[in-house]
């Protein structure tokens, strides 16, 4: 189902069809939290808290979104937020920070807890960054929602009104790493990580 199709099947008067594209969204916006908190004690609960707040988030505010062909990245990003304020309440730093009998102080949850911190330092610095709106929904998709190039492609496509193949998604995302590669507020930022750290 293309972004455009999920978010007009949300307005859906038939209850039915509406309750399928939730359902939709609420498998898709799980993926994501558990790739972020699966490492986590309680992980599963966890992951299930954050998805049903964005779900609550999505309902909520749909008509935010803008672009219906945006509409996935929009609920992705969604989801990312509340993973990451999950993450900054204070049971979730203090268990994270205690020491694990067989690892030692650099257990699982520490390393993800950094990795998730650095997941949102970077989608902060890229949405800030010198791209392009299409740029940056080209990285964030892929690195950041596990959009493969095909949907990727075919949400340019809708959004440009013509057709956008996924070899120009993967020439316009080499081209965009090498520029944030030289981006300096990216890299002051990665820095300022490494040494807080």
């Amino acid at each position: 189902m293309t972004s455009t199709a999920l978010y007009t099947a949300c307005f859906e008067q038939d209850s039915l069809a509406q309750h399928e594209a939730y359902t939709t969204l609420w498998h898709m916006l799980y993926r994501v939290a558990y790739a972020m908190l699966h490492a986590y004690p309680d992980g599963d609960a966890i992951t299930t808290d954050c998805t049903q707040k964005a779900l609550i988030k999505i309902h909520r505010n749909i008509g935010q979104c803008q672009n219906p062909a945006t509409f996935r990245e929009w609920c992705m990003q969604i989801v990312r937020r509340t993973v990451l304020d999950e993450l900054r309440r204070p049971e979730h730093r203090r268990r994270a920070s205690m020491p694990d009998a067989e690892h030692g102080p650099w257990a699982a949850p520490i390393e993800t807890l950094q990795l998730d911190d650095l997941r949102g330092i970077l989608t902060e610095v890229i949405d800030a960054g010198p791209l392009s709106a299409r740029s940056r929904r080209v990285v964030v998709g892929r690195y950041f929602s596990e959009q493969n190039d095909d949907l990727l492609a075919q949400t340019e496509s809708e959004l440009a009104q013509k057709p956008v193949l996924a070899s120009h998604i993967q020439v316009t995302r080499a081209k965009n790493l090498a520029a944030l590669r030289r981006d300096p507020a990216l890299i002051a930022r990665l820095r300022e990580f490494v040494e807080e750290g």
